[in-house]
């Protein structure tokens, strides 16, 4: 007989246990949420999948590996499965945590990219906690059993798996992990962001739209495209500049305004350091160019 989800609610506990997998690459086990009792401890050497925890206010200990390590609010830690793991709150200032548990094909995978490799239990919380609890929240909310509802529980473990991830990228300890996509896939989707976006680009913006390191970015459009990101949103200016100046009558100024310079002076330095000409001198000197060519044509 199929084991059907239950939902567990006290004054000071709300627990979801939901046993049947959504998918076998990723599934939800329970989530929940408790403001402890002083001194509550929890102790299992047999537990099944990956209980990642936020804390949300209080303190309180983990012990894995024979190590114990006092936590406290603005921290996260995971238990993995069959792991010997005990945790206790606080006697005076009891901790309140939420909490996804979940399995599956990949979920060694998503846990290590939230920088719970081997030995590591425990990691800063470089998010706003309430953003983990508003998503178990919503799964407790949801505990109907019906197509519908099994896709949002998966959607919301997801989301949850993708804030610790993103935690991880944020903290200054734990560097990230560039090589989820290839060099190639990055650069190109970096370059396309800067065709698109050259007059308002800056790089930082450019690094942060795709999801990796600025220096990250950096070095490999270097690589495989010859110049840096930097010297390629120039070129993207400059083109532009180029264009506006021989195709349109609009001001000098107003070209720099449209390729992302505020200061004409600044754009004008610009553009004569890259085409050896001032934008006035280049939009004559073209004109005068493409006269003198009708000419000889006629």
């Amino acid at each position: 007989m199929e084991k059907q989800a239950v939902l567990y609610e006290t004054s000071r506990y709300r627990c979801l246990e939901y046993p049947q997998k959504q998918s076998n690459d990723l599934f939800l086990i329970l989530c929940g949420v408790e403001q402890c009792l002083p001194g509550y401890a929890f102790h299992s050497d047999h537990r099944s999948g990956y209980h990642l925890h936020v804390i949300l206010s209080g303190k309180g200990e983990l012990r894995t590996g024979g190590k114990t390590t006092p936590l406290h609010f603005g921290q996260m830690f995971v238990t993995k499965p069959e792991e010997d793991i005990w945790y206790q709150a606080d006697p005076q200032d009891p901790w309140s945590y939420c909490w996804m548990a979940y399995g599956g094909n990949n979920a060694l995978r998503h846990t290590e990219s939230a920088g719970f490799t081997p030995g590591v239990n425990w990691l800063p919380c470089n998010l706003e906690q309430d953003r983990f609890y508003d998503l178990v929240k919503r799964v407790l909310d949801q505990p109907n059993l019906n197509r519908a509802s099994d896709l949002l529980r998966l959607g919301l473990l997801v989301e949850y798996l993708a804030l610790a991830i993103e935690s991880n990228y944020r903290s200054e300890k734990v560097p990230r992990k560039e090589s989820e996509y290839s060099a190639d896939v990055y650069v190109e989707y970096a370059a396309t962001y800067i065709r698109e976006n050259f007059a308002s680009a800056k790089i930082s913006d450019v690094a942060a739209y795709i999801g990796i390191h600025r220096s990250y970015l950096t070095n490999i459009f270097k690589e495989k495209k010859g110049i840096s990101p930097q010297e390629y949103l120039m070129q993207c200016r400059m083109k532009q500049a180029s264009a506006l100046l021989l195709e349109t009558d609009l001001a000098v100024q107003e070209v720099g305004l449209r390729v992302g310079y505020d200061n004409a002076l600044t754009f004008s330095k610009i553009f004569k350091a890259y085409y050896n000409a001032s934008p006035k001198h280049y939009r004559q000197s073209k004109q005068i160019q493409n006269e003198s060519q009708s000419n000889e044509k006629s």
